[in-house]
């Protein structure tokens, strides 16, 4: 899915699984711990599930579904009754071994239901069998529709979306990822409809002469949350790579825009088998578009992920490069599950970040291998930035951290375990090097297939195939919380490094005991290529002294997870070499600059004096990190003169890009410079340059230009539409029957500047005029400018019944929106509505929220002023249309 201090470590035998393994494989390690701990909300391990043979008979016009499994069990212990998962289910007959009804309890906290049998069964096999009955949600979480128009009339899709813990809305199961099992899947459907699931279809048989019933093959053993099933008006295209049926599957009317990932994930797919060593064990693989968006933005079930539209599709005739990276991407993060997550799966949620970390990890390092133009690694950065972000306030966490709950796991996949998981990963390979770091992947894969694993399983087998201390640098990264701070200090024959802890406040930690991080550090001359594999490395460990000449830089490369403090003259050394760093560098240098003067570490105007000193022929990348900063800041002035002077200042500051990229694109630019000036033009309209306003309105008006300006010009004229063009886009947005298409318009909508628009773009988003399940990220776009009036109109409706946003996507969209405020009595009612509506044991996140209005309300008063004078004294920028 596009978030263990007890851990032993020990030796591990090394069992090599052939990767011609038959799917019925059933042999792989133990992990180095168990899942059962006494605090967890786990099931009791005297009964566990060997095979599920499920059928299904959904409704889709009444939104209901009947059920039939019949689950082959392993008592350990002799015992009378059994407890399993089991939420919004109706237990019509639960029988054992073909015996007498079972007296059913429903435990609704926990998300449980006991069948008591009356007498004991004694250990071996036997075969528990439940007819029940559900309903077919609207949220896309557990078993729901989706609905969109078409030229045919109305359409519904049914899908599945279980992770963590959703399976057992679908089916009574033991719903937690070490308890492995084989599913065998029937769904009843129409015969105009196709059926889809994890495995290829083995038998369809005809009910009438509109119903059948599909049947698919036997999955080999895997966690629930990988089952899928899913029914619509499909079309599938496919090839074969390596033996596998890659396929991908969209609406009907929709294949032109599959080609794309087709060709794609083929290329990854052979990229994978190869890396990993293990060849990919199913007989088919198919990427699966919803109509819509989902949550958690794409899942990767086993054999059949499915994806976002926007993570999936790829127009030729509405979607751009940036959108050509983001396929790539997403399709590549959801592929490597296939391996990370679904072969080897962490035996609890405390190590999700096995999963989500390397696969996001891995979305970078497989984009640079197949599109090294893409320079995907840089891009990164704002990646391992998240992380950083995410780390330095009170809501942070280990990256391996305790998950006793449902709703724990369903708050851990957050910009910890994606973000700093990916930026620990891109560490440790570039200190343990690449081809060794592989080899350690390679002997975890052979040996843990089929199995789950904590995380000392792998980092044990890289660290034996790299000879470096390889997992004692991995515990410090993820048993303890926080950034670390390298403070710079010139001495007369080098630098002395200091290591320390860096907050967002620092005030946060205060009087908290310190923390220290083996952490491998690159420092070189500034004049050099910190991009070189042969960069020399220190193991920092609290502090050091470096005898080399000034001006150093540290942390050169930016794979070192840390902030950089140059003080004593040592900044202005290394700044002085900005224009002719390494783009990684310069980037590094920037958002370092950032968070340690909105934390009151430096003065605010450093990373205004870096932005000015990157040249117009900088690296693309650099300069999109420039563009972000300028309109961040912009975001945080309220309407007013000095946000107007910030303004002037800023087109004054990409004015020479401008010069540089011109209006139109060359047929053979790169793709990233057509990006850059994409979002060149955004912000340039956006800081009020009249004349791309207005170029951007001609555009919308008289249509022509390429698909980047067509997008380009949607965006300016959205974000700047008055009544009339706002009604304009919505009606655009009703007519189409493209619902890629309709994304994109409200998408841009969502970026509207008028406040009264805001306002009712709010009630818009929660309707059923938005693409199904889009409504969250619509939300979060819309209160980065306007966090206040979203708050203000969402909030009362919390917690309603109707609301199209899942409970727990419902708290993470309310902390975001909030976060974005700098008003404090937001503070208030962010807590009222945790204590009213958030379990005590998922509120942490909240922290994080409260600490982004604090920094907020800080940056209005403290950093803004700062910069205005700097800027001030910088001189009155040139004078803009």
């Amino acid at each position: 899915m596009t978030s263990i201090e007890r851990i032993k470590v020990r030796v591990l035998a090394l069992i090599f699984v052939s990767a011609a393994c038959p799917l019925t494989c059933a042999s792989a390690p133990a992990p180095t711990a168990s899942p059962a701990h006494p605090s967890r909300e786990v099931l009791p391990d005297g009964v566990v599930p060997v095979h599920y043979d499920l059928t299904l008979a959904p409704d889709s016009e009444t939104l209901t579904f009947r059920g039939k499994v019949a689950v082959t069990l392993d008592v350990r212990t002799a015992t009378a009754s059994v407890t399993l998962n089991a939420v919004g289910l109706t237990f019509d007959h639960a029988t054992l071994d073909g015996g007498k009804d079972a007296v059913v309890t429903f435990d609704d906290k926990l998300g449980r239901a006991t069948l008591d049998f009356g007498a004991a069964a004694p250990p071996g096999k036997h075969v528990l069998s439940i007819e029940y009955h559900g309903k077919i949600g609207q949220t896309t979480l557990g078993f729901f529709a989706m609905d969109y128009a078409s030229p045919e009339g109305r359409r519904r899709t049914l899908a599945t979306n279980f992770e963590p813990a959703s399976a057992r809305e679908l089916l009574p199961c033991w719903d937690e990822p070490a308890r492995k099992a084989t599913f065998t899947v029937s769904v009843e459907a129409p015969k105009n409809r196709m059926a889809l699931s994890n495995m290829p279809v083995a038998e369809v048989t005809a009910l009438s002469a509109t119903m059948q019933r599909v049947r698919f093959a036997t999955t080999p053993k895997m966690s629930t949350y990988l089952l899928f099933v899913g029914v619509g008006d499909f079309e599938r295209v496919h090839a074969t790579v390596d033996g596998i049926d890659v396929g991908v599957v969209v609406k009907r009317g929709d294949t032109a825009k599959a080609s794309y990932a087709l060709d794609q994930a083929g290329k990854i797919l052979h990229y994978y088998n190869e890396y990993f060593g293990v060849a990919f064990p199913l007989p088919k693989l198919d990427l699966i578009a919803a109509p819509g968006q989902i949550q958690g933005g794409s899942m990767e079930n086993w054999g059949a992920i499915f994806y976002s539209q926007n993570h999936l599709l790829f127009d030729p005739k509405t979607s751009t490069e940036a959108d050509r990276q983001e396929v790539f991407e997403v399709v590549a993060h959801e592929m490597a599950h296939q391996w990370f997550g679904d072969l080897v799966t962490m035996a609890w949620w405390d190590d999700l970040w096995l999963n989500e970390g390397f696969a996001r990890w891995m979305q970078t390092f497989v984009a640079d291998a197949l599109h090294p133009e893409w320079e995907t690694g840089l891009q990164a950065l704002a990646i391992f930035e998240g992380g950083k972000h995410a780390d330095a306030v009170p809501s942070t966490h280990p990256v391996v951290q305790e998950v006793f709950t449902a709703d724990q796991a369903a708050e851990s996949f957050d910009a910890i375990t994606y973000n700093k998981g990916a930026a620990i990963i891109t560490m440790i390979n570039a200190y343990a090097g690449r081809d060794k770091f592989r080899d350690g992947v390679r002997r975890y894969m052979r040996a843990h297939a089929y199995g789950n694993t904590v995380d000392v399983d792998l980092w044990r087998l890289i660290q034996e195939a790299v000879g470096k201390p390889i997992v004692e640098i991995e515990r410090d990264f993820t048993r303890q919380v926080g950034v670390p701070l390298v403070t710079v200090t010139s001495t007369p024959a080098g630098v002395h490094l200091e290591q320390s802890r860096f907050a967002a406040d620092p005030s946060t930690i205060a009087g908290l005991a310190p923390l220290h991080w083996r952490l491998p550090l690159a420092v070189v001359p500034a004049n050099a290529d910190s991009a070189g594999a042969d960069r020399p490395y220190l193991l920092l460990q609290g502090a050091a002294d470096v005898a080399q000449s000034r001006p150093l830089l540290v942390n050169g490369g930016q794979t070192g997870y840390a902030r950089v403090l140059y003080t004593d003259g040592t900044f202005e050394g290394v700044a002085a070499k900005m224009s002719s760093l390494m783009p990684a560098d310069q980037i590094g240098l920037i958002d370092d600059a950032r968070a340690l003067g909105f934390a009151g570490y430096l003065p605010p105007d450093d990373m205004l004096k870096l932005a000015v000193g990157i040249p117009a022929q900088a690296n693309a990348i650099v300069w999109e990190r420039v563009i972000r900063l300028l309109s961040e800041l912009d975001d945080h002035y309220a309407d007013s003169p000095q946000r107007a002077v910030f303004r002037r200042f800023a087109l004054d500051v990409v004015a020479p890009l401008a010069a540089r990229l011109g209006s139109a694109g060359a047929a053979d630019e790169s793709s990233n410079i057509a990006i850059l000036r994409s979002n060149l033009k955004h912000a340039r309209g956006r800081f009020g340059d009249s004349a791309v306003i207005a170029d951007a309105r001609r555009l919308f008006d008289q249509g022509g230009g390429s698909v980047a300006e067509q997008r380009t010009a949607l965006d300016i004229v959205a974000e700047n539409a008055d009544v009339k063009t706002f009604d304009l886009l919505l009606a655009r947005a009703a007519k189409t029957l493209d619902p890629l298409e309709k994304q994109h318009i409200t998408q841009a909508l969502a970026g509207v500047s008028d406040p009264a628009l805001a306002r009712r773009f709010v009630e818009i988003a929660l309707s059923r005029d938005v693409p199904a399940g889009s409504a969250p990220r619509l939300l979060v776009g819309l209160a980065r400018r306007h966090p206040d009036a979203v708050w203000e109109v969402l909030a009362p409706r919390l917690d309603t019944a109707g609301l199209p946003i899942d409970k727990t996507d419902q708290w993470e969209t309310a902390g975001q929106i909030a976060g974005y405020s700098a008003d404090p009595k937001r503070i208030a009612e962010l807590e009222a509505y945790e204590a009213r509506s958030v379990p005590a044991d998922a509120r942490k996140p909240f922290l994080g929220s409260v600490a982004s209005i604090r920094q907020n309300q800080r940056i209005a008063t403290n950093v803004l002023p700062l910069l205005d004078r700097w800027i001030a004294a910088r001189g009155a920028p040139t004078a803009r249309r």
